[in-house]
């Protein structure tokens, strides 16, 4: 909608024109044309931006703007016709188009005023009401007075009072507005189109109940740029854009004051509006004087009591620091761990005396160095695990705000991390002869299938070692399932392993071919073939061997497990002492 050149270019086209050709009769004709242009292109942009979409939050500013349109086309008209067919009564029903417009204009600013801040500051009204009282001294010195002697008829004089009054309420909202202030940066758009529209209606009214109408029509081509920019702010505008702000002209209502005072000094004013003008204004004045003396009063005390407030609140929060600080002290000196305070650069400031009984006058230097990298660049709290030589440190680094250091926490784990592998282990192994148990077998296997593409699993058992066990005793027992576990483990290579499910059951994984497979069992076989000496004794058992293939026989440990054993029974039924695929 933005059309700057077009508007200047239209202006000064006009003035041009206006001046160059002066005269009473084709002024107000070449003023009235060039406004009826400029308003039929204000009429099109409300009809495509306002009314033709389906709906639009100010649809009422396009409505009125055309009503303001279809009242100059009707005077326009009515001008061009014979008296006998322009009787008196039909300026009074056209100018009913121009009122409806001023009162529906004035209902929009009305909608913008946020009237919640009249609660919170009434001087802003205040100075709204003195303006507009400042205003409408001045428009019925100047025009209204003389409304009687202009008008021709009582309707024609009841019409332009009431088009009078609807542009007062317009002035009224329009002021009301501009005192409390507005948001948004196209604010000054709708001040500067308000006020130019105010301004041309005031000076084309003046001129107009002088009979002066050549000089009235200088200000007809304001009228279209004043609806443009009306039509310009509530095209981009959000439904709310009013804001109440804290006497952002305070000085306007002095300066109308003053206005005024020099305006019925020196020109001539009838009594009754001096009296009233004076009477009115001043009240307003002092009404205005005694409502900032009591808010200055109200925040002066709303101010003590914010400073009482604060006092309270920083005597209660240096108690709790000095409460906290204590605590902290306490904290530091009592911590059964050793506590540190070092430097961003790692320098020891402080320790605590369980540091002292840990590390002596001496912070050990590999300690330090770790601590030194970690805590440069520190923002928040940190949990790390730091070694010195043998010793683990599970470790707390915690900044202190604004300050350049850091307190370390230091507790030795490194007892507890034995105890925690030593158990892990346990868990994970068979005591008697050191070899991996089942659940450890479990977890690596699951493990290591995602990893090859073929594989064996190998299921023995010891054929005779009951007999051994019922022969020569538990001992001599132990020592066959011992040495059975150092010759299965004997020609295993790396990421192969060898378990002990239990009793005299065995189980090895060999990720090999099925030749390589073979050439090992074989070799098992004869190793588990020679005799085991216990105490001079010479004792013999033998293998069953069950074995089964990855994938061919199962893709899971569980599956591989069941046809393994499956095939070493097989075995154990038939031959004994020796292997069978599943």
């Amino acid at each position: 909608m933005t059309r700057r050149p077009a508007l200047i270019l239209y202006l000064g086209l006009i003035y041009l024109i206006l001046f160059t050709t002066f005269d009473p009769v084709l002024t107000p004709m070449i003023a009235g044309i060039s406004t009826l242009i400029g308003l039929s292109y204000c009429a099109r942009l409300a009809y495509l931006h306002f009314l033709k979409p389906s709906e639009h939050t100010y649809r009422l500013i396009g409505q009125a703007v055309l009503l303001f349109w279809l009242g100059l086309v009707i005077n326009f008209v009515l001008a061009l016709l014979p008296d006998r067919f322009h009787p008196v009564w039909s300026d009074a029903l056209a100018n009913v188009t121009l009122t409806l417009f001023l009162f529906m204009t004035a209902l929009v600013l009305f909608r913008l005023i946020d009237w919640s801040s009249f609660q919170q500051n009434r001087l802003l009204y205040l100075d709204g009401f003195i303006l507009f009282g400042m205003v409408f001294v001045f428009s019925y010195v100047l025009i209204l007075r003389r409304l009687p002697d202009f008008a021709r008829t009582p309707l024609e004089l009841v019409a332009m009072t009431v088009y009078c009054c609807c542009f007062s309420l317009l002035l009224l909202a329009f002021l009301m507005l501009y005192t409390t202030g507005l948001r948004g940066k196209t604010q000054h758009l709708l001040i500067q189109a308000v006020t130019l529209f105010c301004v041309t209606n005031l000076g084309y009214y003046i001129f107009l109940v002088r009979n002066q109408l050549d000089l009235a029509a200088f200000f007809l081509p304001l009228y279209p740029v004043s609806l443009w920019g009306l039509l310009l702010y509530f095209h981009d505008t959000p439904p709310v854009t009013s804001g109440q702000r804290q006497l952002s002209r305070p000085y306007l209502p002095y300066l109308s004051l003053v206005s005024l005072l020099i305006w019925i000094t020196f020109f001539d004013v009838p009594r009754i509006v001096y009296l009233l003008a004076v009477t009115i204004l001043f009240s307003l004045f002092l009404m205005r004087q005694v409502l900032s003396e009591r808010l200055n009063r109200q925040l002066l005390q709303e101010h003590e009591v914010v400073q009482l407030d604060l006092a309270d609140r920083v005597k209660a929060k240096t108690a709790l620091l000095e409460i906290r600080k204590e605590e902290y002290r306490r904290l530091f000196l009592d911590h059964p761990q050793p506590i540190l305070q070092v430097t961003r650069t790692g320098a020891v400031q402080a320790m605590n005396p369980a540091a002292y009984v840990s590390f002596g006058e001496q912070i050990p230097e590999r300690l330090l160095d770790q601590v030194q990298q970690k805590i440069t660049q520190l923002e928040s709290s940190l949990k790390l695990l730091l070694q010195d030589h043998d010793l683990t440190y599970e470790t707390t680094l915690i900044p202190v705000p604004d300050q350049d250091y850091v307190y370390v926490l230091l507790s030795d784990i490194t007892e507890k991390l034995e105890q925690q592998q030593w158990l892990e282990e346990l868990g994970y192994h068979d005591v008697l002869t050191r070899l991996p148990n089942r659940r450890y077998f479990e977890d690596f296997l699951q493990e290591r299938l995602a990893q090859i593409d073929a594989g064996s699993l190998l299921f023995v058992d010891l054929d005779g070692f009951k007999q051994v066990n019922d022969s020569y005793g538990h001992d001599a027992g132990d020592y066959v399932l011992q040495e059975t576990a150092n010759r299965l483990r004997l020609h295993l290579e790396e990421q192969e392993v060898a378990a002990r499910l239990g009793g005299d059951e065995f189980i090895v994984f060999l990720p090999r071919s099925k030749a390589e497979t073979i050439r090992y069992t074989e070799d098992l076989i004869d190793q588990l073939n020679q005799p085991f000496w216990f105490q001079g004794t010479a004792m013999s058992v033998t293998p069953s061997i069950g074995i089964a293939r990855y994938p061919e026989d199962g893709a899971t440990t569980s599956l591989l497990l069941i046809r393994a054993d499956e095939a070493m029974y097989s075995v154990k039924q038939h031959e004994k002492n020796a292997y069978r695929f599943k």
